[in-house]
């Protein structure tokens, strides 16, 4: 039998392709990758199928074990280094140093947890887990595919590799494949190079030629031609011949799809599945990602300096409103789930115009997440909520415009303070984070920012974190410009079996090890001291901590005869009770909208209050912290009575899962 006759064979018998979502990858949302791939298979005539091994992961190791995945950076690479055993069997590296540096760049670890107690049960979970791929390779391979092909995003690069050598070594026949953001360019062309258990790797967007990729597979194996793989696929041939070049971004290819309303309704049937098979299933509140955008309009015009998204995809392109509007709809027929979680890098402007209206005045019931830009107007947010976005990510990143302008934000700290005050009028729920250490930043500016960030503990707070240097960031490829000699982050040489060169080449995160990088990794121990940044620091753990404690501060203002009358609970308050009449009064109900200082003062110099009654009684708001004078611009501080509450942390539109045995529906806003 020749291998064609054999592959289909074995299509006849079994599966014509299978796709995998390895761990790490979050349980409480199925693939959109593998929902789309399935979809334009099934849509071709090709019978596919989805398998979830993450899904199986948890119930491997258990709940506990795999709550300390949450509390390690995505670029310290732990699932990485655990299925490397596995993937790369005679690769020996120093485990114990991996685990001490792990834990040193991840103190969380050791917060509920001894280091020699997790270092034990690190290294036992390692040696379990060639059975864990064995688990799943039995599930894969008993469907009897022709092709199987993996995901990887993030952690799940090497437990995919894993995975797929195990397919080749115990059927060799069946044809393999890997794609997504691991596999974007040269990170793909390393893996399909140093990696010959996988056939086939795919370089950006494939599900536009899937089909076509897969029949082609199906027909000559191995051993396709290189004429006839679409762009952006590395394949055996090219192992030969050299691979292809392309003319932008790092000089390899990345495919594309350029029409947006061609991309299919995902599928995701398989994970219902997988998730009705789960130990635990009544753990796990299931979401379902959209998809009505690719790539980024802002970042088209000027690039945030730290963004390593997209790849080379920068190019924005959105679905037609009608389509949107049918896809919500067939999804929640389809699971009966009206949780929704935009996949979209930055919600289209024009969606604002067309698709949320549309939604609010339909009255679908939806709970919807969207990334967007943080300088939406109080219209457009109400808009929002209207439509059932009822949290957004709206790349916040920092509070003080020197930072922000260092980023390329296109926005200004008042945007984002203005922004927190209205999401929280509106009970809208955000997801934000305090990024740290840009290069040619001040230590100064986060002195300034931790004077008054105490007096917005009222307002949902965000987590903080240092900047990572991503690859295709402008960070990283421009590192001369800004001064940076990256190196790939300290912890791949404890997963990959690759010299330096190859070694940068596959790796995504990056730091910066030269002398004056203050400390924004930790290659160096004598890391700068910087009083600012630690204030800075220490200010946003206390907003953090306000909140937990289960009484979330309050600051807020009702009108009551001719006065505004001032509750205020924030630890910082200098009074539990403010009574403000005449121009305080008037100062405080301007300043809502935020408006420059001097434009202010001209207007009430115009309606008769002297410009010396206007700054005594803004000293006076400011000394009270009812009012924040950012960037020329006066906000309020005070919501208006009442405030409705945000949504809890268990309605996160794109799934949630129950990590606690204690945890039930009513967990608190607080928590």
């Amino acid at each position: 039998m020749d291998l064609a006759t054999d592959q289909a064979a074995a299509s006849v018998d079994g599966i014509d392709v299978a796709l995998v979502s390895m761990p790490y990858a979050a349980v409480q949302r199925p693939s959109i990758a593998l929902g789309q791939l399935k979809a334009a298979l099934s849509q071709d005539g090709l019978r596919a199928k989805a398998f979830y091994p993450n899904l199986l992961f948890l119930d491997f190791v258990g709940m506990e074990t795999h709550r300390l995945f949450e509390k390690v950076r995505t670029e310290d690479l732990l699932a990485d280094w655990l299925f490397s055993g596995a993937a790369f069997p005679d690769f020996e590296t120093d485990h114990a140093h991996y685990l001490k540096r792990l834990m040193a760049r991840n103190r969380g670890l050791t917060k509920d947890h001894e280091a020699e107690a997790l270092t034990a049960r690190f290294m036992e979970l390692r040696k379990q887990i060639p059975d864990f791929v064995d688990w799943a390779a039995d599930k894969v391979l008993a469907a009897r595919p022709a092709i199987v092909g993996a995901t990887s995003t993030f952690q799940q690069h090497v437990a995919a590799l894993a995975l797929l050598r195990r397919i080749k070594e115990r059927a060799p026949e069946v044809v393999t494949m890997l794609g997504g953001a691991n596999c974007e360019t040269v990170m793909g062309r390393t893996t399909h190079r140093a990696f010959p258990w996988v056939d086939y790797v795919v370089s950006g967007e494939a599900d536009g030629f899937i089909a076509k990729l897969c029949r082609g597979v199906l027909r000559d194996g191995a051993d396709l031609p290189a004429a006839d793989m679409p762009h952006g696929t590395f394949g055996p041939a090219h192992r030969v011949q050299g691979y292809p070049r392309a003319a932008n971004g790092d000089g390899l290819p990345r495919a594309t799809t350029q029409d947006m309303s061609s991309v299919p309704l995902p599928d995701y049937d398989d994970y219902f599945q997988a998730h009705a098979d789960s130990l635990y299933r009544k753990h796990i509140r299931p979401g379902l990602p959209i998809e009505t955008a690719r790539g980024c309009w802002w970042g088209m015009k000027q690039h945030c300096t730290f963004c390593g998204l997209n790849g080379g995809g920068m190019a924005f392109r959105a679905k037609p409103e009608a389509q949107v509007l049918d896809e919500i709809d067939a999804l929640v027929a389809r699971y009966g789930i009206r949780n929704l979680e935009a996949v979209d890098n930055i919600l289209d402007a024009n969606y604002l115009k067309t698709l949320l209206p549309t939604l609010a005045d339909t009255k679908r019931g939806l709970n919807l997440f969207y990334e967007t830009k943080a300088n939406l107007k109080p219209a457009e947010l109400r808009q929002l909520v209207a439509a059932g976005v009822n949290w957004i990510q709206p790349g916040i990143e920092s509070l003080h415009s020197d930072v922000l302008k260092l980023m390329r934000k296109g926005v200004t700290a008042w945007n984002n303070v203005r922004l927190l005050r209205l999401c929280r009028q509106y009970g809208l729920r955000v997801s934000w984070s305090l990024l740290t250490e840009f290069p040619g930043e001040d230590d100064a500016w986060y002195g300034e920012m931790a004077a008054w960030i105490p007096w917005l503990s009222h307002l949902q707070p965000g987590g903080i974190a240092a900047l990572r240097f991503d690859r295709y960031s402008p960070y990283f490829n421009e590192a001369a410009r800004y001064d940076l000699d990256l190196t790939p982050s300290e912890l791949y040489s404890y997963v990959y079996p690759l010299p330096p060169a190859e070694l940068a080449d596959q790796a995504y995160f990056f730091e910066d090890r030269g002398t004056n990088d203050h400390g924004r990794s930790l290659l160096h121990a004598n890391a700068t001291e910087r009083q600012g940044l630690g204030a800075a620091m220490d200010a946003m753990r206390d907003w953090v901590r306000a909140w937990r404690d289960g009484s979330v501060p309050i600051l807020t203002m009702r009108e009551e005869e001719d006065a505004l009358v001032v509750e205020d609970t924030r630890p910082c308050a200098v009074a539990s009770k403010h009574r403000l009449v005449g121009t305080a009064k008037r100062l405080l109900e301007a300043g809502e909208e935020t408006p420059p200082r001097s434009r202010l003062l001209a207007e009430l110099a115009r309606d008769g209050v002297f410009e010396n009654e206007t700054e005594e009684a803004l000293a006076e708001l400011v000394e009270r912290r009812l009012l924040l004078e950012v960037d020329g611009r006066v906000l309020t501080l005070p919501l208006r009575d009442p405030v409705p509450p945000l949504p809890l942390l268990a309605d996160f539109p794109g799934g949630y899962f129950f990590r606690h045995p204690q945890e039930d529906a009513l967990i608190s806003v607080a928590s």
